[in-house]
């Protein structure tokens, strides 16, 4: 989703919570009675004394927001940041060196006034977070080089921005439409800069680039309802911005079919230097890939076993997990009862949090569950989360279904349907909603550093919902139906581990990427190439779920053998909620007091 930006926190030493996360885990223990209503205001961690550092740091923390809004302003969007609504991001070449050249300047201010910092816990972990977001910023838009290879980078930012700014309301009709038709207008202009800029990016790259510009025509006449409504004086520069923008698509589609297409013959791999630069910056993974792939490799047999259980249990006649799982897949709604269906298990899980009292609801935790923006589908093929903007006033989440594409043959329809069986569902809600990243980003929005509401790291963040689910389980929240489609994703993200490693290093290509997914994870074909696709474009995020998760269990074991029978899930559960998103390992510094 837009905004995910990766950084850097000091790490306790992975061995640790690497042995402790693959040891067998026991269950939670039993929870309080529930009260009538699990609903607080987040804890507040104490504060402890000021440190010499800590004002810079927090000059450091508004800096670093205020440059990010100032040089990618549709991030600024995302963000709850609107000064610099009208304008798009400059995709320039020259524009790009200007923007890497102010966080270089920014980054290498940092390292000079406070290369050795005296700061309090909460500040160090800010000051920590800073730079390995500008590090690996830099270093990916200086490695990948986006704006020569990856097509999509201009559909996806623009339009993902005006979809913010129409969806969400932060600011009077009137003033959001006039900065849509502002951004519109730029639309022409930055595809002219596309077809100039672009190289030979990998050919998967341009396929996904292909269809996002596709689909701009359908979501732009989505719009016009609400600019005409806004602006209804303004109809003639409405309808003009509105169809220049479409043209601009459409001939941006037509060349990438037509000419970028034949000349797409990059490597989307990373490279082992990168990969590995993201794991120590992103996220303070200090082990090298090798070390991650044998992890993916032993929870993969691991959920594989498991699965053969509880498939049992389900079916004793059956000859093995696929295909119980095959038979489960039969079972699910209508295309048109789809959405349905979802809000129904949103208010289900969420209710039944409350009734067991595991974890607070903290006030305004607003979701709205909706169809998938037509330009976002090519990549997301099931379902997605979008968080509340940390600087807006308002708090409501996008919960993002992708609907069954109605001009595709009844076979695809149904291979689409497939994806979105009862067990499918069931999980799903409960990564993406609750207790997952809805409930997780609505208390992380609440923390007062302006850092932490930047920034939400894909290890903790992903790490989280993954958590969630095995956590969903230990309450005994699954049927074993639910439970066997629950582990089926747990099997997808160990492959995620095994895929982003072998694309990345150069091990394993695309085409080998969706063979495993299809013939051993058995995902629909449709839905292996999406994820496939989306795995080349983010090296370290696919691995970032099963990571994050063990270091999340690793962190519940520790801190429950240091507070022994005083141990609460409710307690543990909102400490590290409430200290926003910060990578596990950063977290466990500051709640267990570790060192690196």
């Amino acid at each position: 989703m837009p905004g995910d930006v990766s950084v850097r926190a000091h790490s306790v030493a992975f061995s640790l919570l690497f042995a402790s996360a693959c040891a067998s885990r026991p269950p939670p223990p039993k929870p309080p009675p529930p009260p009538p209503q699990a609903t607080a205001a987040p804890v507040e961690t104490p504060a402890p004394a000021k440190e010499r550092d800590d004002d810079a740091i927090d000059a450091a923390g508004k800096k670093y927001v205020d440059l990010l809004v100032e040089v990618f302003p549709e991030r600024g969007t995302e963000l709850g940041r609107h000064e610099r609504d009208s304008v798009l991001d400059d995709r320039t070449l020259v524009g790009e060196d200007r923007a890497i050249g102010r966080l270089e300047a920014m980054l290498a201010e940092l390292d000079e006034q406070l290369a050795e910092p005296k700061a309090s816990p909460a500040q160090l972990t800010d000051l920590a977070m800073i730079r390995g977001a500008l590090r690996v910023e830099i270093r990916t838009r200086r490695a990948q080089r986006p704006l020569q290879r990856q097509p999509d980078f201009y559909v996806s930012g623009p339009l993902g921005a005006i979809f913010l700014m129409t969806a969400r309301e932060y600011a009077p009709e009137a003033d959001r439409a006039r900065n849509v038709l502002s951004r519109l207008e730029q639309i022409p202009k930055t595809l002219e800069a596309a077809k100039a800029n672009l190289l030979n990016p990998p050919k998967v790259w341009t396929e996904v680039g292909i269809d996002s510009a596709a689909s701009a025509k359908g979501f732009l006449a989505a719009q016009k309802p609400f600019l005409e409504k806004a602006l209804p004086t303004e109809r003639a520069r409405t309808n003009r911005a509105l169809s220049q923008a479409v043209a601009a698509f459409d001939d941006y589609e037509a060349y990438l079919r037509k000419v970028l297409l034949k000349r797409s013959n990059g490597n989307f791999a990373a490279g082992k230097e990168l990969f590995a630069y993201r794991l120590a910056n992103a996220y303070f993974v200090e082990e090298d890939a090798d070390a991650l792939l044998a992890l993916g490799k032993k929870i993969y047999e691991r959920t594989q076993a498991e699965m053969t259980e509880v498939a049992k249990r389900i079916d004793p006649s059956a000859k093995g997990w696929p295909e119980v799982v095959a038979k489960l897949k039969d079972d699910h709604p209508s295309a048109s009862g789809l959405l349905d269906v979802y809000k129904k298990e949103v208010a289900r899980a969420r209710a039944f949090l409350v009734e067991k009292d595991v974890v607070e609801m903290p006030p305004g935790d607003d979701l709205t569950v909706m169809e998938t923006p037509p330009f976002m589908r090519s990549t997301l093929g099931s379902a997605a989360y979008d968080r509340p903007p940390p600087f807006d006033a308002g708090t409501k989440g996008f919960f993002f279904v992708t609907p069954v594409d109605g001009s595709l043959s009844k076979a695809r329809q149904e291979e689409m349907l497939r994806e979105h069986d009862h067990g499918d569902i069931v999980d799903t809600t409960v990564h993406e909603a609750y207790p997952g990243h809805h409930l997780q980003l609505s208390f992380g929005r609440r923390h007062p550093s302006l850092v932490r509401k930047a920034l939400h790291p894909a290890i903790f963040s992903e790490g989280w919902a993954l958590y969630s689910e095995e956590l969903m389980a230990e309450l005994g929240y699954y049927t074993d139906k639910e439970r066997l489609m629950q582990l089926e994703w747990t099997l997808v993200r160990a492959a995620r581990v095994i895929l982003d490693v072998g694309l990345h290093t150069g091990t394993t290509t695309f085409e080998q990427a969706v063979k495993m997914l299809t013939d051993e994870v058995h995902l629909e074909r449709t839905l292996a190439t999406s994820e496939a696709r989306r795995y080349t474009m983010t090296p370290t995020q696919p691995l970032s779920y099963l990571v994050g998760r063990e270091r999340l269990f690793a962190l519940r074991e520790a801190v429950k053998k240091r507070d022994g029978d005083a141990f609460s899930l409710r307690r543990f559960h909102t400490d590290v909620l409430s200290r926003g998103s910060v990578p596990p390992s950063l977290l466990s510094r500051e709640m267990l007091g570790a060192a690196r």
